[in-house]
Parts: C-alpha cells; sequence; structure tokens
C-alpha cells in the first residue's frame, strides 16, 4: 500500500517528517475542535510521485536509510509525540499504528530500513501503552499482509492470490479493524498487534495452491 506521509488539514499540506510541520497541524485540529480524541497512523512506504525502490543494505546509502526510518517510523513518533499531551489532559484516547507484516513478522529482499521501521513502530506503541493506560488511552498496531489498492503490482497480486482466502484484503476490510480499535467495543485492547492478511503468515506453503493444498 502507497500512501504519503502528508495530510490535509484547512486545504494545507504538512509534511509529518518536519517536526514544525507536525506541531502547527497539532495546534491547527486543536483549536479547530478543541481535542483530538483518535489518532490513526498510517503514512510511509513511499512518498507519493515517486518510485518505490528495493535496495539490498550492502548497497543501501546510509542517507536512503534514514530516510526510510524517518518516513515509516518518525512520522510515527512526530505526530503521536504531538498529540499525546491532549490526550493525557482529556485522559483519552485511541492511538492506532498501522504497521505491517514486513518487519514485526516476516521481511522481503530490499526491505530493510521498511522492516526495521515497522518492527520498531510495534515496539514503540507496546512501551507507550503501558505509560498512557492509566489516562484511558490505548495504542495498538493494525498489520497488514497484501492489501488491494490502486498501486498493486503485478507480483503482489500474484502473491495475493496465494493467501489462503485466495484474494487480496480490501481498504475496507483494514479501516473496519481500525474503526473496531478505535470504539468502545475495544476498551481492554492495548499494546497488541492484530494481523490482517487471509493468513498468509501462518501457512508454511505460500506457492499456487493446485501444486500442494
Amino acid at each position: 500500500m502507497k500512501v504519503t506521509n502528508k495530510v490535509i488539514s484547512d486545504k494545507k499540506l504538512a509534511d509529518l517528517m518536519d517536526r514544525g510541520q507536525v506541531k502547527n497541524l497539532v495546534d491547527r485540529v486543536i483549536n479547530d475542535f478543541g481535542r483530538i480524541d483518535i489518532l490513526a497512523n498510517n503514512a510511509g512506504m513511499v512518498q507519493v510521485g515517486q518510485e518505490e525502490s528495493f535496495v539490498n543494505m550492502a548497497d543501501l546509502a546510509p542517507a536512503d536509510w534514514d530516510e526510510g526510518i524517518d518516513r515509516n517510523l518518525n512520522t510515527c513518533f512526530n505526530i503521536t509525540h504531538a498529540v499525546l499531551p491532549t490526550m493525557i489532559k482529556n485522559k483519552y484516547g485511541r492511538i492506532i499504528n498501522v504497521s505491517s507484516v514486513t518487519g514485526p513478522v516476516v521481511s522481503n529482499p530490499g526491505e530493510t530500513a521498511y522492516s526495521a521501521a515497522k518492527a520498531a513502530m510495534v515496539g514503540m506503541s507496546r512501551s507507550l501503552a503501558i505509560e498512557v493506560a492509566k489516562y484511558n488511552i490505548t495504542v495498538n498496531n493494525v498489520a497488514p499482509g497484501w492489501i488491494g489498492t490502486g498501486s498493486s503490482t503485478q507480483e503482489e497480486k500474484v502473491a495475493a492470490q496465494n493467501t489462503p482466502m485466495g484474494r487480496a484484503g480490501t481498504s475496507r476490510e483494514v479501516t473496519n479493524l481500525i474503526a473496531f480499535l478505535v470504539s468502545d467495543e475495544s476498551t481492554y485492547i492495548t499494546g497488541q498487534m492484530i494481523v490482517i492478511d487471509g493468513g498468509n503468515t501462518i501457512q508454511e506453503y505460500k506457492g499456487p495452491s493446485d501444486l500442494y493444498y
């Protein structure tokens, strides 16, 4: 899933890798609405308008590593760090971090920075969940597998066909899980990572089903 690290507020873009812009964004939202109760961190992977690249670590430029961590981990830290004071003040908050199965559960060659960032996001969330539970703030992770989007590559589409369900997930299925985790039906769930991948990561064999089962 390719998403931007920019969000729209008052028809203005904010670069979530820029902490000054993040602070201004949060200040504007609080000024407009008085509080922030729900935060879903869903920025990462690749900047809109750019192509995703896969580079083995031995050939990865340190600057590209830093950018990968900045986009996929620091964006989550920056906006969460800025929003936490108002949630703590109001003694209420629901934070959902969209991680990935890539990093915390599995990985691919050429994705060291992305994998490291997504795994670190889960670790960060667990520590934060303990820190803020007393303020009635929950922090959970959603870890999607193959989700069909307009930017899905042919390779990703083939991989999705080899999940137990034989298809890619939908964005609606992911948002339904997020909606549950921010609802009053999930008030005792925190610090968790919930995989949504059609059972792909629990199967050992991932090739064409007619060759095995």
